[in-house]
């Protein structure tokens, strides 16, 4: 898997980089930060790229999963320590081509889910496939490069490998929704 990644984002880079700098004034370049995740204990963050009405990118995030969100990822595990992390692969279209207001889009998301207080730590790899719909939010005046971005997410599960998670039987959610929200600047 990070094969994959690895060759899509040298695809990426190079095809925005073999471009002459006349079409480079075309691109931008999105750094966000979950705010969501840090009030949960862990991390989050976005790095993409905007072009007309498109932006395409990749996500990390990592958390400890408390007793509420094991429940709603997880059936049976709910006395176990849990720590989720994931690498999430995005495309986005937004209806203005400036990037403000709403935008559809799909993610490809592999999440890991490490359970940590066992002899053996396991980890339960999962694939999902993600619609999503959300909203930028442009500060005002000498801030406008800044944002938000609230989003709604469903993920829909695909692939897994729990048949190799010898520990118990846990089974993995097979669609839920998530929140986000992101803060975000455009250079």
């Amino acid at each position: 898997m990070k094969t994959i990644i690895l060759g899509i984002l040298i695809t990426l880079s190079t095809n925005l980089f073999a471009q002459t700098n006349d079409s480079l004034k075309n691109y931008f370049l999105d750094i966000e930060l979950s705010i969501i995740h840090p009030l949960l204990g862990g991390f989050g963050g976005t790095i993409g790229i905007e072009r007309n009405h498109s932006s395409f990118g990749v996500m990390g995030f990592g958390t400890k999963l408390n007793h509420m969100m094991k429940h709603y990822f997880i059936e049976d595990a709910e006395e176990l320590a849990v720590y989720n992390w994931g690498v999430e692969l995005y495309s986005d279209y937004y209806i203005k081509q400036n990037h403000r207001g709403l935008f559809i889009g799909s993610l490809v998301s592999i999440n890991g889910f490490l359970f940590t207080d066992i002899p053996n730590p396991q980890t339960i790899l999962v694939l999902y496939a993600v619609p999503r719909v959300g909203y930028r939010i442009c500060l005002p005046k000498k801030l406008n490069a800044f944002y938000f971005q609230p989003s709604l997410t469903a993920h829909i599960k695909f692939w897994d490998n729990q048949e190799q998670f010898l520990y118990r039987e846990i089974d993995t959610k097979s669609i839920f929704l998530l929140s986000q929200l992101t803060l975000g600047m455009k250079i």
